[in-house]
């Protein structure tokens, strides 16, 4: 809303008038502010049709003006009466000038410099005081008090104001009971300005004596009819952001605005709240109290949820009662127990989560009977889920049988007595119990996620409950040990208590049952454990919530700083039995501001680790940590699961992670403890819709969940299949039980999985067992390789077949693994048969008796190995989804092999039988890696695989070989400032060295000329041809003879066959104006990420060469960013490969063309630093067999390194400069072409 001034003729009728009433005394934040008084003199004046007007909306208002009153008569008044002109006169004792006016006090604080007005939204940035002006009837003499506004309300006479802080620019009230009398006496013709209106309409005036206005009857329409922003209602939670923080002696003054009205207010926030961490842009969420003067949160009133986007866990919040440190560290590093080198007992843990299974279908079932109740327990222990439990927690069939069975019974009378309403004694007799009966199930494991308070959940069993004939809807938290009703049990329960609440479920207890002993109770929660509670939540989202700012001045290693914990506690027997205690230890060792007591218990602890330790071990752990950090920090910034609830379901399918707009179709098939679930499009009126497109970027196996347009994550599961018309997905839950009638919106969910696992890699190096020892070592040290002197007789004799077929290179890269005491590195240059030298390997390690662990970054590389072993009848085991891996290898799936399987024994049985496992590197953590050791670790693509996702696998092999090449591909960096610092530093990288190398030189992919260039190029003469064939071969097509020879004289060119021309430039120039020189200008081309001129010769060249004879699939076109390859792809032959550079890692074509894409001005400054990646190019130049064709703007490109130094060693006569008329070459024709193609596909 503008700002707009009171005229000055207007400003010249008040300032003329006299005062003849008592004023009213008050003090403002900006000015001091009169009486308001009228001239009688001028009401005679009024015509007959403004009284009838003003009359009229007099009982329109019956009488009063409070806020229902304004809004019900802003509805009425007709904006089209005609203008009459009055006065309205401002009166204040002896002074004659407008400066003391109401209006002009308004006028005036607009242009005081505190203020900061927006669309009638005040606020403050500046520190003031309320003065309170205290004045005697016909005394021009002034008292001033200055007033603290933050705790102090203004209420002078028959003026009140409130809501006036420090930082809050809204000066008066809204007008209150304005007396009909007063408002027919003081119509004036001074039209307010808006923002003189809204001041008025801010004024809170409590007699009739005190205020008048003059105004006409359109005047009054118009005064109503102002745009205007009231106040935020904070009674129940709203979403803000915070614009402004003062913190003060006894309270932190807010100034927040609403994210969906953008009204702006003040919050006081005292006690407990006082020191929550704020700062300005934080989104939060509160409810506070109004008193007479401001919104408070203080001890006994209001919440305040900071990071609520950041949903915590209630096991979590609860976990943090006893130690914040500990709750932080487990939700950080809850993976390490996936590692091998921790030792725990999880069998009380898995008995556990078996019962709560197993109460929860018996309910869910309507199972009564003791029978009944053994055969679930039976079909439980039958499941192919249970079995895998059982064996990762190595806890047998018969042991777990037995103490699940003591739970029996009391399943038994729990439904009896609770359920059923046949008392049972043992429970009528308990102290406490619970007096009521369980009518139905509404739910098991509900999950609610409720982003106001910041808090998610499972419930165990959402239950309709009976109670003095009373039903109520309750949470009922099971707990399968001794009855404690300790902290954490009943937080659990409070927390769910809130979070039903705010699903308008009138809940105020719940009920918290431990199944042992059958004790069941209420638990009430009152204000005071719900403060608690979320102050809780908010301290451990503080150290959860780390931004990508908060970290970007971190320029070099000593800036980095590992996160942030809360403070340990001090509790010996609990520090002692830590399961995070060399983590935590670790944190205090490198913390120069730690400063614990001699008696602490973690004191002895740390001088101990110090002890076991060298200071650069924990350094790299930090620092590994910190780095972690950073990336993490940078993928929550770039995909969030808030999106789901901060944005519309229409906008998040626009950006891909959502199907929205759906309704189930078909019947619910159950298939095991899932529900196969179809969905369809459907429009306004909720029908279905046919051939609407579907899930584009959504692919089987997805992670998903799926949310109504009221509630969040009804369910989650996978996608099963996604086509034009139907998404098949897998549910944990049948939601047509109770959402049949809801329209579905179905999300990606954002995984943070990786980076715990990553997190937990790490952390296992503070382990002292033997493995660990050697690998801090070797890691962090660098220690060299060591190996055999002479392998044995019986070694060269087992090896002699194996290798006979491998190159001198290969074979000696083979024989020095089997050497190597600890680790080797493998360096397989492009072409040079690094998988056929691994089968090798692994083949005479078998022979040798050997155990081997095959991993890899990828599926893919994983299963390139392992089709080589099946080719050679090579039994092996295929851990991950068989959806996931090579079709040929499912039949050594693990979901295959397993199915006979009924039993944990069965299971280790079979796991040990396999002396070749296949995973990737992130497939690692599954329990049989942590349960054996494997002789040998080898590890294919090693350079891509960040040093923390390598270190999984080899914390279970007593040797481990890495293969790769690190002038290829690097690990994948999402964080510049990560990468800067060493996050893109691979293991083999780091260990590379003539010593620990063994190098594969002979390539059988590129001829001779190719070859040169990659030498030239990258790898300094180390490349040589395993043999002539491969060095002469050129391109090869069964009609290129012919099309040579009538094709455009620049084809023929790039496409020469001879091997002098295997490398050709395309110098395109610049393309990035030549939409308007050709006069193309329906040809639209983002230059900075595609690049349409290059697509059209790319078409070409692939049309000529098809038409030359090379086959589709022996074509591939790389280009460096994903808009140009989406450019292509809708324009290229679909048989034809287009990927980008990470994507071709591994793969080889015939004929490969290189769209560099990138054409601007000359003096632009280069931003684009993956085309200054040399190690990309390389990958991109070494794809090629016989022809490798680069498109580019050499102009644009020459300011990047890597291109500079690749056409230094490119002859001129390898180059031909594309410019129209010249060789045949013409845009226009091209774009014609590309036209027309396109035309034709999408008829």
């Amino acid at each position: 809303m503008k700002k707009r001034q009171l005229s000055q003729s207007s400003q010249r009728k008040i300032s003329a008038a006299g005062i003849n009433k008592s004023q009213t005394k008050i003090s403002s934040f900006f000015t001091k502010v009169p009486k308001v008084a009228v001239d009688n003199e001028k009401i005679s004046d009024i015509n007959s049709s403004t009284q009838a007007s003003i009359e009229r909306k007099r009982k329109e208002r019956d009488n009063t003006f409070d806020e229902e009153s304004y809004l019900n008569v802003k509805k009425k008044c007709n904006m089209n009466e005609d203008p009459l002109k009055e006065h309205c006169v401002a009166k204040t004792g002896n002074s004659d000038t407008h400066e003391n006016s109401v209006l002009l006090s308004v006028v005036k604080g607009l242009d005081d410099p505190c203020s900061n007005f927006k669309e009638n939204k005040g606020t403050c940035n500046g520190d003031a005081a309320l003065q309170k002006v205290n004045k005697k009837e016909g005394d021009a003499a002034k008292n001033e008090q200055c007033v603290n506004c933050s705790q102090n309300s203004v209420s002078i006479k028959n003026i009140n104001v409130s809501d006036i802080t420090h930082s809050n620019g809204h000066v008066l009230k809204e007008t209150q009971e304005l007396n009909t009398a007063a408002l027919k006496s003081s119509l004036s013709a001074v039209e307010p300005s808006r923002h003189e209106k809204a001041k008025l309409h801010d004024l809170k005036v409590e007699s009739s004596d005190d205020f008048s206005v003059m105004m006409n009857g359109d005047e009054l329409d118009g005064f109503f009819d102002q745009e205007w922003h009231a106040q935020i209602d904070f009674t129940t939670l709203q979403r803000c952001k915070i614009t402004d923080v003062k913190h003060e002696s006894r309270v932190t003054v807010l100034t927040v605005q609403h994210l969906e009205s953008e009204s702006i207010d003040t919050v006081a926030c005292s006690g407990f709240w006082k020191d929550a961490q704020m700062k300005i842009n934080d989104i939060v969420t509160i409810q506070a109290k109004k008193d007479s003067r401001q919104w408070v949160v203080d001890n006994n009133n209001g919440l305040l949820v900071t990071q609520p986007d950041l949903l915590i866990s209630g096991t979590t919040i609860t976990s943090g009662l006893f130690c914040n440190r500990r709750a932080v560290l487990t939700e950080k590093f809850r993976k390490i127990e996936s590692l091998p080198n921790l030792d725990g007992d999880y069998s009380v843990m898995t008995v556990g989560s078996l019962v709560h299974q197993w109460l929860q279908k018996a309910l869910r079932e309507n199972i009564c009977t003791l029978s009944d109740v053994m055969k679930l327990r039976d079909d439980i222990l039958r499941s192919k889920d249970t079995i895998n439990y059982l064996y990762a927690s190595e806890l047998s069939l018969a042991d777990c049988r037995k103490r699940m069975t003591e739970y029996a019974p009391r399943i038994f009378e729990f439904i009896q007595h609770y359920i059923k309403g046949n008392k049972q004694q043992h429970i009528s007799n308990l102290k406490d119990n619970f007096q009521g009966s369980i009518d139905s199930i509404q739910d098991i494991e509900e999950s609610v996620y409720i982003p106001k308070l910041g808090i998610k959940g499972r419930i165990d069993v959402t239950a309709e409950v009976n109670i003095n004939s009373r039903r109520r809807i309750m949470p009922l938290e099971l707990k399968t040990g001794r009855a404690s009703y300790s902290f954490e049990h009943r937080g659990q329960v409070i927390l769910y208590l809130m979070m039903m609440g705010f699903r308008d479920q009138d809940i105020d207890t719940g009920l918290l049952l431990y199944l042992k002993e059958n004790e069941m109770r209420e638990i009430k929660s009152g204000h005071h454990e719900k403060r608690d509670l979320i102050l809780l939540r908010n301290t451990l989202a503080h150290y959860f919530a780390k931004k990508p700012e908060d970290l970007q001045n971190i320029n070099s290693e000593p800036d980095l700083k590992a996160m942030e914990l809360p403070e340990p506690i001090n509790h010996h027997s609990a520090c002692g039995r830590c399961s995070y205690q060399a983590l935590c230890c670790a944190y205090l060792a490198k913390d120069p501001s730690a400063n614990l007591s001699p008696s602490h218990p973690l004191t002895a602890l740390i001088e101990e680790l110090r002890n076991d330790f060298e200071s650069s071990h924990l350094d790299y752990i930090m620092k590994w940590i910190a780095l972690l950090q950073l990336e993490e920090s940078h993928e929550n910034g770039n995909s969030s699961l808030s999106s789901v609830w901060t944005t519309s379901p229409e906008k998040r399918e626009a950006r891909g992670t959502c199907i929205c707009n759906l309704k189930t179709i078909d019947r619910v098939v159950k298939r095991d403890d899932r529900y196969q679930h179809k969905f369809a499009r459907v429009n306004i009126k909720g029908e279905t819709i046919e051939n609407s497109v579907l899930g584009g970027t959504f692919a089987e196996d997805d992670y998903i969940i799926v949310s109504t347009d009221a509630r969040v994550n009804i369910a989650a599961g996978h996608i099963m299949h996604v086509s034009h018309d139907i998404v098949a997905v897998l549910l944990d839950k049948d939601i047509t039980r109770l959402y049949a009638h809801s329209t579905f919106h179905i999300d990606k969910f954002p995984s943070s999985g990786l980076s715990t696992f990553n997190y937990a890699n790490v952390a296992g190096l503070l382990s002292n067992d033997e493995t660990c020892v050697k690998l801090r070592r070797i890691v962090i040290d660098k220690r060299p390789a060591t190996f055999t002197e002479k392998l044995p007789r019986s070694v060269v004799s087992a090896s002699t077949e194996i290798i006979s077929d491998l190159n001198e290179s290969q074979q000696r890269a083979v024989l020095k693994a089997v050497a190597a005491h600890e680790y080797v590195l493998i360096k397989g240059m492009p072409g040079t048969g690094k998988t056929q030298t691994l089968v090798a390997l692994i083949e005479l390690l078998l022979e040798l008796g050997s155990s081997v662990l095959v991993t890899a970054h990828t599926h893919s590389a994983v299963d390139n190995v392992l089709l080589k072993l099946l080719e050679r009848n090579i039994d092996f085991l295929r851990l991950g989804s068989t959806k996931q891996i090579h079709p040929l290898l499912t039949c050594k799936s693990e979901e295959y092999a397993i199915k006979s399987c009924d039993s944990p024994e069965d299971l280790e049985a079979l796991y040990n039988s396999k002396r070749v496992v296949g995973v990737t590197c992130y497939g690692a953590y599954h329990a049989l890696i942590r349960r054996r050791s494997f002789d040998v670790c080898v590890i294919d693509e090693s350079a891509q695989i960040m040093q923390p996702t390598v270190l999984r696998p080899l914390y279970s092999a007593r040797k481990f070989v890495l293969v790769g090449d690190p002038d290829q591909l690097p690990p994948v960096i999402k964080s510049k400032t990560a990468a800067k610092l060493g996050a893109d530093e691979s293991l083999f990288v780091r260990l590379d060295s003539d010593d620990n190398t063994v190098n594969l030189r002979e390539q059988y992919r590129m001829n001779g000329r190719i070859m040169r260039l990659a030498n030239d190029a990258t790898y300094r003469g180390k490349l040589v041809s395993g043999n002539k064939q491969v060095e002469n071969a050129t391109l090869i097509g069964t009609n290129m003879e012919q099309v040579l020879s009538t094709c455009e004289r620049w084809i023929r060119g790039a496409l020469s066959r001879h091997l002098d021309d295997s490398v050709m430039v395309l110098n395109t120039g610049s393309t990035y104006n030549l939409n308007t020189e050709t006069g193309n200008r329906d040809v639209v081309s983002s230059q900075a990420y595609s690049n349409v001129w290059e697509v059209a010769i790319t078409l070409r060249l692939v049309q000529a060469l098809t038409e030359a004879g090379v086959h589709a699939r022996n074509i591939g076109i790389i280009a460096p960013y994903n808009a140009h390859i989406n450019l292509l792809r809708k324009t290229i032959d679909k048989e034809v490969e287009v990927n980008t550079v990470d994507q071709y890692q591994g793969r080889d074509k015939d004929v490969i063309l290189y769209s560099c894409t990138k054409s601007v001005e000359y003096d632009t400054k280069k931003e684009f630093e993956i085309l200054d990646d040399q190690r990309r190019l390389t990958v991109a130049i070494t794809r090629a067999r016989h022809k490798l064709i680069i498109i580019a703007d050499k102009i644009t490109l020459l300011k990047y390194t890597p291109f500079k130094n690749l056409f230094d060693v490119i002859d001129e006569k390898n180059v031909i400069n594309l410019i129209d008329g010249e060789e045949d070459f013409s845009w226009k024709s091209l774009i014609s072409e590309l036209r027309l193609d396109n035309r034709d596909k999408e008829l």
